[in-house]
């Protein structure tokens, strides 16, 4: 096989030109979560660029793949790698500069690499515990009238009916909320999420009577009557001129777990965020739903991460329970 071809040059100053211009537009027209996440993983690069003493850009073909064997070999998982490959070669487009993932020679090289995931055990995606619909209600039985516990209760009821993201419910507002009148039923408009940053999709998410009647008991002791639902109830010291800031993402995940662990529930370390989403994924999927129906009630772009967080569910609705429902020479002792 022949060597990897090398990348072509470019001055340093065009480089650098090209990357300050490409980092505001980027910044500026992604979701802070994205942004953060390429920063850190970048960062991770240049790391390991000035211990190896290799320089980040251009980057060869033998370079990448020496940066993810090291990554590997530290343990990270198939996300992560997934995550350092694509910004690597973000950064290269970004900088004019070709990137080594589109060489001809890398997708043998990421087939060695994957086949190192799969003997590390690296390949398995980590997956969030799940709150159903019988891990909310057992939480909500040990909630209480106190405006923490009113807040909190709400807070989770909407993220079990709406499937929202963590970052989706903190910015929730008041004026979200619709009123159907004809079919006195309650909807929330979604205007931002992970797969729709523009808000040209319109998104509407189900939410119940019994989820709106905690909501109004919150906002009733909160004195919450308009902009951001979720806030804190005291704590945290108040930004520079709101006094009022929404929640934070990572809170989210702080009280489900903290309520999780209060209630008793098994795995309820294992909480974050995602996992009153991912349990109503599966609630869904035990009732009988479609992975494009789950899909929607979610607001997934594709139906790949639906099938990835209720494939259990789904497998008890699969041709071999057909069959063996139908079996007739099936026995029993």
């Amino acid at each position: 096989m022949r060597e990897p071809r090398a990348a072509l040059a470019t001055s340093v100053d065009q480089v650098l030109t090209r990357l300050a211009s490409w980092s505001t537009d980027f910044a500026a027209g992604s979701a802070s979560a994205t942004v953060k996440a390429v920063r850190s993983d970048w960062a991770q690069y240049l790391v390991w660029c000035d211990t190896s003493g290799n320089s980040p850009l251009p980057a060869s073909v033998l370079q990448l793949e020496a940066f993810l064997v090291d990554a590997i070999d530290r343990g990270r998982k198939r996300a992560t790698v997934d995550r350092y490959l694509y910004t690597v070669g973000l950064v290269h487009a970004a900088a004019g500069l070709p990137s080594p993932s589109k060489d001809p020679d890398w997708s043998v090289k990421w087939k060695k690499l994957t086949r190192r995931l799969k003997t590390t055990g690296g390949h398995m995606r980590k997956q969030a515990a799940e709150l159903d619909m019988g891990g909310v209600s057992a939480i909500l039985a040990t909630l209480g009238d106190s405006p923490r516990d009113l807040r909190d209760a709400a807070l989770l009821s909407l993220a079990s009916d709406t499937l929202c993201r963590e970052s989706e419910l903190v910015a929730i507002e008041v004026a979200h909320l619709h009123l159907n009148r004809r079919r006195n039923t309650w909807s929330l408009h979604v205007p931002f999420s992970k797969t729709n940053q523009d808000g040209e999709s319109p998104d509407f998410r189900f939410v119940s009577q019994e989820t709106i009647v905690r909501v109004r008991a919150w906002q009733a002791t909160s004195g919450i009557t308009e902009g951001a639902l979720f806030r804190p109830v005291g704590g945290r010291p108040k930004l520079a001129g709101d006094a009022s800031p929404a929640l934070l993402p990572q809170e989210v995940a702080r009280i489900f777990r903290r309520r999780a662990k209060a209630a008793g529930l098994e795995g309820a370390a294992a909480i974050s965020g995602h996992s009153a989403r991912i349990g109503s994924a599966n609630d869904l999927a035990e009732n009988g739903a479609t992975s494009t129906q789950i899909q929607q009630a979610g607001g997934w772009k594709t139906e790949r991460m639906v099938t990835h967080y209720t494939r259990k569910s789904l497998a008890g609705r699969g041709a071999m329970q057909d069959l063996r429902r139908t079996d007739p020479a099936k026995t029993s002792d």
